[in-house]
């Protein structure tokens, strides 16, 4: 495990854009905010490009995430948002340069593929709120972030208030995971990290149930739910059939996780979620039990 330096109060941390192109008004937004917070905030050079359905192409893309990671300045690099793109910078990342330097990494939904390649190569990342979305709006837990970013310390229990037990148990392992259905698309890829002893963090929005059962029966049937020792489900906004479907989410994730007998948790409000976005310190180790979830280890040194 490669764990990143902790970030300086009134460090200077840098905002990619991996995936889809980005508005500058919200850009500002989340700048500000960022300020407001005592940091001190650069835009990547290609940060404001377009390209058909991404802020420019993979090159541009990986040139920011490249410079910016290797700038000794730079203590943090934060991801202005997701939609898609991030996963066609997996190929161009040198995994070994990535551990032997590694860096404060912020993002989720789409950027879950690059927090996948991080897993896989040991680093520890955060599935975190978003530069031009979650932070633009304030919408998200800053005392969260930053004690998880700026301290060493073990954070602790992590689980707020109206998360629900599916199964109730205990766990310990590797914290992994992020957006269900950018993980999926990874199975059969060489950046999908191994699941064994994890507690896996899944979360979604506005895919159907039967969508969310293919793809867990996807991970099951190529065996990455072997050996995981817990679940824990974001809030899954959105997540319906239709409002009179007759059954919920909840009742659907219970049935399907019946079988595995490990704790699974439902209801975190991390990545896409109507509340303050938590931060996510993936890659740490971390416990399910009868108080929650807990982080057992700072995420950085």
């Amino acid at each position: 495990m490669f764990k990143p330096q902790a970030v300086s109060k009134n460090a200077q941390v840098g905002v990619i854009a991996p995936a889809s192109p980005v508005r500058k008004e919200f850009m500002e937004l989340g700048k500000n905010e960022l300020v407001c917070q005592g940091l001190d905030v650069r835009f990547a050079k290609n940060v404001y490009e377009k390209g058909r359905y991404t802020a420019g192409s993979p090159m541009q893309r990986l040139e920011d995430l490249v410079t910016l990671w290797d700038d000794s300045k730079i203590e943090a690099v934060f991801c202005a948002r997701g939609g898609y793109g991030s996963m066609e910078l997996l190929p161009f990342l040198n995994v070994d340069h990535l551990s032997k330097c590694p860096k404060v990494f912020v993002g989720s939904s789409d950027v879950t593929a690059i927090h996948s390649l991080l897993s896989a190569t040991g680093v520890v990342s955060f599935y975190g709120p978003m530069v031009a979305q979650k932070i633009a709006r304030s919408a998200y837990d800053a005392s969260c972030l930053l004690r998880l970013i700026q301290s060493p310390e073990p954070f602790g229990l992590i689980s707020p208030v109206g998360t629900e037990w599916l199964h109730c148990g205990v766990g310990e392992g590797k914290l992994m995971g992020g957006c269900l259905s950018i993980l999926a698309s990874l199975i059969g890829t060489p950046f999908l990290p191994d699941f064994k002893d994890a507690i896996l963090f899944l979360e979604d929005t506005f895919v159907k149930p039967y969508q969310i059962d293919r793809m867990l029966t996807q991970f099951r049937l190529s065996g990455k739910f072997d050996c995981v020792r817990g679940i824990v489900f974001g809030q899954m906004l959105g997540c319906e059939q239709h409002p009179e479907q007759g059954y919920t989410l909840q009742e659907m994730l219970r049935e399907w996780t019946s079988q595995m007998g490990v704790p699974v948790l439902y209801g975190l409000p991390a990545g896409h979620t109507n509340l303050d976005a938590l931060t996510l310190p993936l890659g740490i180790r971390a416990r399910l039990d009868e108080a929650g979830l807990t982080l057992l280890e700072g995420a950085v040194c």
